[in-house]
């Protein structure tokens, strides 16, 4: 596994999240340049990031403490963030743990938070991208990332959405071409016109069409940016995939200078690639 393209995804998709949370919730705008700048909605900080981010480092740092996708680990971490910086989690993450917290067995707080929201959001596609680092085979890839997504999110769209990312993902980090990849990708995410919602269909389909129509890692986090609506997922989704094509270097190296969470990710990739 090449690790410029492991870190490239990473790293990507925690640079892509921090640009696009400038842009979160505003309309499209063809003009706007990515900058990580701060600001927008949430009020980050420059290199700051969000929910999709954190979520992705909790799963991505339970694989690397436990091997394996230890839900009880997961959950505790997942706790811990929520605990820590609550401003940018959505009702669906934030009240499954609330009701853990409260004594709830995890499966049954999922089946509660599934009735009363419903669970077609993307808050599992944000943070399924280790999925395709950890698994050994695509048949891995698929299975691991529904059991990641069900996990909080039961609605069969958020699973599909997961596998397909977790997929693509997977196949990028050994060595397959954009080509190679697209044509396995379920024609529902390439084919439509774009929403850049919180649905996991729309959503995933945004970043998809973005990742095939990009002609670099820069340009992928431009296109989501100008997109608007949930710009800081779909551009972390597409951010993600791009940077496992294209590496590490096609991501600016400022951002990854003033990325919060760049010694977090080199920690968890150098105790899983050992």
């Amino acid at each position: 596994m090449d690790l410029s393209r492991v870190y490239g995804a990473l790293f990507g998709a925690a640079a892509a999240d921090s640009v696009g949370a400038t842009f979160e919730g505003m309309t499209a705008d063809e003009s706007r340049i990515p900058e990580m700048r701060g600001g927008g909605q949430f009020s980050i900080a420059p290199g700051e990031v969000t929910d999709d981010t954190l979520m992705m480092l909790a799963l991505l740092e339970t694989y690397a403490e436990a091997g394996y996708f230890s839900r009880q680990l997961f959950l505790s971490k997942m706790i811990q963030t929520i605990r820590a910086r609550p401003k940018t989690f959505g009702n669906t993450t934030r009240t499954l743990a609330s009701l853990v917290e409260q004594g709830c067995y995890p499966k049954s707080a999922a089946e509660v938070v599934h009735m009363i929201f419903g669970s077609r959001t993307n808050g599992s596609v944000m943070r399924t991208l280790p999925v395709g680092l950890a698994a050994s085979s695509k048949e891995e890839a698929l299975s691991l990332s529904r059991e990641v997504s069900s996990f909080s999110h039961m609605d069969e769209e958020a699973g599909d959405a997961c596998s397909a990312v977790s997929l693509a993902v997977y196949s990028l980090l050994h060595g397959k071409s954009k080509d190679e990849v697209l044509k396995a990708v379920p024609k529902k995410y390439l084919e439509g016109e774009l929403y850049p919602s919180v649905d996991a269909l729309e959503s995933t389909r945004c970043a998809f069409c973005i990742f095939r129509d990009s002609e670099s890692y820069v340009d992928a986090v431009a296109k989501a940016c100008r997109l608007g609506g949930d710009s800081d997922t779909i551009g972390a989704i597409a951010g993600g995939m791009c940077g496992a094509l294209y590496g590490i270097d096609a991501i600016p190296k400022s951002w990854c200078r003033m990325l919060e969470v760049r010694d977090r990710i080199t920690d968890a990739v150098e105790k899983i690639m050992v």
